[in-house]
């Protein structure tokens, strides 16, 4: 079975990483930033170790320039399997940048919680030329992506994760919207919370985080931060979009006030006039 080297052991990368090693593959850290020792104590391999052949090179990483920043380095790899969130321009460029070393590029964002992650049930959105996705390839993602969907070529899975971006915090902040009604209304949160879910507006959301956010709980699986960064890439190719907009406002105020590692989710708290 292909090696591999993973670069990005964060909130997503490490469970990913793991699951890639109970999969039966050799995985070896790419550097010794992010959660290392438990990488290892999962049975992954620090930098250091030796590891024969062209290795798969896995990015799990926080934006394009961290992105970038390791595939200008990289000078042996059989192919770089991008699981990043990004844009479709920086992962064009990536492809490139990999062309004239004889690298394939593949374009893979996921989404999906934690949870999902270890469980290798994540959905992958899958961008490349045909050429690059080789059966190595294909079945890597497959160990770690139980939905995987052919978006087209180059970039185009970057294009399908924003996409997705757009429509999950947008509707967080619509959520957060009626909660704030229902408050104002007196409506008890577990009642609103039920009956939602039995209603036209339930959606993933709701389900996923719903008692969290009527709790004013927010325990990070997302940051603000990241999820501002992604609001961010799509409004920079298509600046027409107002809901996007607000989320955006919404998102650079939590990471403004110091609250932008908590979870996204604390962009449907409703700011309060000041007294």
């Amino acid at each position: 079975m292909t090696a591999v080297d993973w670069y990005g052991l964060g909130v997503f990368g490490l469970p990913m990483a793991c699951r890639a090693v109970a999969s039966g593959y050799t995985v070896r850290a790419g550097g010794e930033r992010g959660q290392v020792a438990a990488f290892v104590e999962a049975g992954g391999l620090r930098s250091t170790a030796e590891v024969r052949g062209r290795p798969i090179v896995a990015l799990c990483l926080p934006s394009a320039t961290e992105v970038l920043d390791v595939v200008g380095d990289l000078e042996t790899a059989s192919c770089v399997v991008d699981f990043s969130s990004h844009d479709p321009l920086s992962a064009r460029k990536a492809a490139e940048l990999l062309r004239d070393r004889g690298i394939g590029y593949v374009d893979c964002p996921v989404s999906g919680s934690v949870e999902l992650a270890r469980d290798g049930r994540l959905t992958g959105y899958l961008g490349a030329h045909t050429d690059d996705v080789t059966e190595d390839v294909r079945d890597f993602v497959e160990s770690l992506c139980s939905n995987v969907f052919w978006t087209g070529g180059l970039g185009q899975g970057q294009a399908m994760k924003l996409v997705n971006q757009v429509i999950h915090l947008g509707n967080v902040l619509v959520l957060g919207e009626g909660f704030d009604l229902a408050d104002q209304l007196g409506l008890a949160p577990e009642t609103v919370l039920e009956a939602l879910k039995a209603s036209s507006g339930s959606s993933r959301m709701l389900e996923r985080f719903g008692q969290q956010m009527l709790s004013d709980l927010y325990p990070r699986q997302f940051s603000a931060q990241l999820a501002r960064k992604d609001i961010g890439n799509a409004l920079r190719l298509s600046p027409d979009l107002p809901v996007a907009s607000m989320v955006e406002e919404r998102l650079q105020e939590l990471v403004d006030s110091g609250h932008g590692e908590e979870n996204f989710t604390r962009l449907a708290k409703a700011k309060r006039p000041a007294k």
